[in-house]
């Protein structure tokens, strides 16, 4: 009871403490603000602001524009920038430090959940380096402690920036012209003592040729301890989701891949009654009444039973990573020099040496393989029923012949957990020249100036991957025969007269095979030798970009001049991708490919009035893609500062996205993706039309509901690129205000609108299964007809569910963002220079509809407050962040508070489960609070804090979960951690 009354008293005052604090900042500024929110005074400095190639106040923004300060990535310990990003109300993790299942060991930024590949990257308004063949920039490759503030814009900016900026736009500004030296140390640990970070910043620069020129060079070395899933109790054991005396609950499972083997494919129901012998041969066994689950081995191997879902499933959690390795090495520079008075050439470039590991148990073997019914790795009983099942084969070809196939889940836990050592090496080139042009006029073409530069960029990522299974020597190793040691002849069956009927070897003794005994934990060394190999797969990526660009004004009008920006751009992009080979589920081959466009651009900003001006842009962009040709975007709106305090804004985008590579000429190949199989569900067998779809898409009658047909929680996908692919084309709105009453006191607040069309799917492997069964219904449907089954009816290699890319899709989203920023002068009460800070920011999601057929209204999925296998990562109808701040001097304190909303398991919003059915329904409100502290010592300045202060743990899911029983990119999966650090600057 007690401890009841204090955990009630802790939520009670957290909660407390976060509605003061958010409600405060909302009415008070922040560390993330809108970009208008800068003071209109008269003196503010015209600078380009994301989102516009055009020079202006800040305040005329007329999109909205949030920004993150060089000073936060301090305040809250980011030596990299995905830390910070993730916590804005705008952004939904995308992959991080916490990625283990399927990752590309690279950090990305995923702008209002509408993925990755849809938002653009800048570097001081330049396109930066992707990572692959999908033209994602890796967070990983950019210098955090160069960086001055972070920008970002909402919605298509396709027009001023081409093809990917369908979100909204990322752009990093770095420093310019930096002189001095600035050193920095950090190390980051848990209140566990793990998970340790090591970051190390040095940068250098000065004036040269009588101040005509800068030179800048920097260096970074970070490191990321790995951190085990069994480090923390609650990613100990793999949840999910089952029954316990008739209640919902999470139960420790895993996978049906289990070291003393799992042995499936028998005959059930009216298949078993035509073949008697195979069950009085079960009965023998003591496996009367087995159903599709099969029956494990003990660990001896000798005794079998029947293998019960989920207890007998096999917890895989503890060898995975929590927080994955990292060692990073970046060196880059840049210069700048003034030819003359009016053009200055300049020159950047960086070089990335990034390597992430990611970590997993023991290889798992799915599939139907071929045993001899002889062997001597078998028990006399088990050796009957396999003579049973071959002497009772429906095919008179193979009926007798020593051999009988069987559906197995063997997890090779005699050799060595799998690792992938995923190194990238990044490097990029951008020269240029810039300048004052002047003016035709005194009032015609006037200020103009110019801006040409080139780019280069390549990536090239190696993956190696240790303790692979083979694939070919391990279907090798499970199919034995006998061997006269005199004659030289082999036989499934033993040769009379010879020792043990003969040696045992495998059928096809090629490469040396070994005999594998598969049949529990008995695989000899020599054997795991034989199966267990390193495979290496290699991409590369590369990008040129040459643009040019000239700014000014147009013309004078009554209400000021007309300001401009016209340009060209031409972009080549290309990748190619070398997959393993010969690995369990390996199916990829060579594959790669390109393509150029040619652009065209303007814009232009016409001040109607005083304080009332509209904008507009356009780009035409011509591509090689045959299938997307020459497409125009374009946008306009208009800005009104109704009075000093007050602007409203208001904006149009079209933006499209042209297919990347990787969509495009991505070859197939085999993944492993959390969802469920309709088929497996005990309603699929009440279910007279599912029932039937079942059966026709290859399960057995008898075991149609039963959870034998899903042994693990993952099934596995074939995806590939689709060389037919047209762009994506995307409509958004924003509508919004600032209102300044103060200096000191910003507030706005911002409507935005996006649809996107023609969207580019590859559908979750979900999403297939649940349109074959639930939505059309129809065996020769496409969606049915990407299903393919094992003999079984399971969904294993080298079946699987077919997931190409399609532009099939459409997404809507809408809502506001408000954010407000308040500073006051407290010296008369604290002494000395003495100020107070508090910030905040908050999105409203009003609306997040997923559908992965446009064409059909009804398969609208309402994501809105969802998470699960078909919206997957969290999408909270709420999301904030705040900070207060306190300057005393040469102290600084810092409290921010980081809010994640409610959100429902999208089985019960898509009304596939009630509530009542899950354990964890709903994910409750989160709140995190992070404190941080510097003090200045000239020319130190030493810091530190701690993160996640009541050390909140993450909520625990069952099979809805992304990984490790949560999504460990939005919750906190670590608890509390401390940092400390110093920089130098002279």
């Amino acid at each position: 009871m007690k401890n009841n009354t204090r955990i009630n008293i802790r939520t009670r005052f957290l909660t407390t403490a976060a509605s003061t604090l958010l409600v405060a900042g909302l009415t008070t500024p922040v560390y993330a603000q809108s970009g208008s929110d800068t003071s209109s005074q008269p003196d503010e400095p015209v600078i380009v602001v994301t989102g516009s190639r055009i020079a202006s106040a800040a305040l005329t923004a007329p999109n909205p524009i949030s920004q993150v300060s060089s000073e936060e990535f301090t305040l809250s310990s980011s030596a990299t920038v995905e830390n910070v990003l993730n916590t804005l109300p705008q952004v939904v993790p995308g992959e991080s430090g916490f990625t283990n299942n399927e990752s590309s060991g690279v950090a990305t930024v995923n702008l209002r959940g509408l993925g990755e590949q849809r938002n653009l990257i800048l570097v001081n308004g330049r396109r930066y380096i992707f990572f692959d063949a999908r033209q994602v920039t890796d967070l990983n490759t950019i210098p955090t402690a160069l960086v001055d503030r972070v920008e970002l814009v909402t919605g298509g900016s396709s027009a001023v920036y081409g093809s990917d900026a369908i979100s909204g736009v990322v752009n990093f500004v770095l420093k310019e012209n930096f002189q001095g030296l600035e050193a920095t140390a950090q190390y980051d640990i848990t209140g566990h003592g793990d998970g340790a970070k090591l970051n190390l910043d040095a940068i250098v620069g000065g004036n040269f040729a009588d101040d005509r020129g800068n030179a800048t060079l920097y260096v970074n070395y970070f490191k990321r301890d790995a951190t085990m899933a069994d480090a923390r109790a609650r990613s100990t054991c793999f949840l999910e989701d089952t029954v316990v005396a008739g209640t919902p609950a999470l139960q420790c499972g895993g996978s049906a891949g289990i070291p003393n083997g799992r042995f499936a494919g028998l005959p059930l129901g009216a298949q078993l009654a035509a073949r008697p012998q195979v069950g009085a041969a079960l009965d023998a066994l003591g496996l009367t009444g087995i159903d599709a689950n099969g029956f494990k081995l003990d660990d001896t191997g000798l005794v079998p039973s029947r293998f019960v879902v989920p207890g007998d499933r096999y917890n895989f959690n503890p060898d995975n990573y929590l927080q994955l390795p990292q060692e990073r090495r970046i060196i880059g520079g840049m210069a700048n020099y003034n030819i003359t008075d009016s053009v200055q050439a300049y020159i950047e470039g960086i070089y990335t040496n990034n390597i992430v590991e990611t970590q997993f148990a023991a290889t798992p073997v799915s599939g139907s393989y071929r045993f001899q019914v002889n062997s001597p790795f078998l028990t006399p009983g088990l050796q009957n029923l396999l003579r049973a099942l071959d002497d009772t084969e429906t095919s008179a070809a193979t009926r007798g012949d020593g051999f009988t196939t069987l559906s197995i889940g063997r997890r090779i836990s005699e050799g060595r957990v799998r690792s992938s050592q995923f190194e990238r090496n990044a490097w990029r080139i951008v020269t240029g020249l810039r300048g004052d042009i002047g003016s035709a006029s005194d009032s015609f073409l006037t200020n103009l100036k110019f801006d040409a530069y080139y780019s280069y960029a390549r990536t090239r990522n190696v993956t190696n991957s240790e303790g692979v299974i083979l694939q070919a020597g391990f279907t090798q190793g499970v199919t034995t025969v006998f061997r006269d040691p005199t004659t030289g002849a082999t036989s499934p069956f033993p040769f009379a007269g010879v020792a043990g009927g003969g040696d045992l070897v495998c059928e096809n003794p090629a490469n040396g095979c070994v005999p594998l005994n598969i049949f529990g934990p008995n695989i000899s060394e020599a054997g795991i030798n034989f199966i267990t190999g390193r495979t290496i797969s290699s991409q590369e990526a590369k990008m040129q970009v040459a643009t040019g660009v000239i700014t000014g004004n147009l013309f004078e009008l009554p209400a000021g001049p007309v300001g401009f920006a016209a340009g060209v751009e031409w972009r080549d992009v290309s990748a190619f991708f070398i997959p393993p080979q010969g690995g369990v589920g390996d199916t990829g081959q060579i594959s790669g490919g390109g393509y150029s466009v040619k652009e065209i651009f303007g814009e232009v900003r016409v001040p109607v009035f005083s304080g009332f001006e509209l904008n507009g842009a356009f780009r035409y962009s011509d591509y090689s893609l045959g299938n997307v040709g020459g497409v125009w975007t374009y946008g306009g709106g208009a800005t009104w500062q109704i009075i000093p305090e007050l602007m409203v804004r208001g904006q149009y985008q079209r933006a499209v996205r042209a297919p990347s590579v990787d969509e495009l000429y991505r070859a197939q190949s085999g993944i492993s993706e959390a969802a469920t199989d309709p088929c497996a569900l005990p309603t699929a067998a009440t279910n007279a039309t599912i029932q039937a779809l079942c059966v026709a898409t290859g399960v057995p009658s008898a075991a149609v509901g039963n959870s034998g047909i899903q042994p693990s929680f993952q099934l596995r996908g074939i995806v590939g690129g689709n060389p037919d692919l047209e762009e994506e084309t995307t409509d958004t709105f924003t509508l919004g205000a600032v209102f300044r009453p103060t200096s000191r006191m910003s507030f706005t607040v911002d409507y935005y609108n996006i649809s996107i069309k023609d969207a580019i799917f590859r559908a979750p492997l979900n999403s297939v299964l649940d349109l074959c069964y639930n939505v059309f219904q129809d065996v020769n449907s496409f969606y049915c007809q990407s299903v393919a089954r094992l003999p079984d009816g399971t969904i294993s290699n080298p079946g699987g569910v077919s997931a190409p890319f399609d532009n099939i899709g459409s997404i809507k989203t809408d809502g506001v963002d408000v954010s407000a920023a308040y500073t006051f002068d407290v010296s008369s009460l604290l002494g000395g220079d003495s100020k107070f800070s508090i910030a905040g920011s908050i999105n409203w999601m009003n609306k997040f509809d997923l559908n992965p057929v446009a064409a059909i209204s009804g398969l609208v999925n309402a994501c809105q407050g969802a998470f699960g296998l078909t919206c997957g990562e969290p999408l909270p109808e709420w999301k904030g962040t705040a900070r207060a701040t306190l300057n005393v001097d040469d102290l600084t304190a810092s409290i921010r508070y980081r809010y994640q909303g409610k959100v429902t398991d999208d089985r019960v919003t898509r009304g596939l489960l009630t509530a009542s059915q899950l354990a964890v329904p709903v994910i409750k409100p989160e709140h995190y609070f992070d404190l941080s502290l510097s003090y200045d010592i000239k020319p130190l300045t030493l810091f530190g804090g701690v993160v996640n202060i009541f050390n909140n743990k993450q909520p625990l899911i069952g099979s809805s979960q992304e990984q490790l029983n949560t999504f460990p990119s939005t919750y906190d999966p670590l608890g509390v951690r401390f940092y400390f650090g110093a920089t130098l600057k002279l």
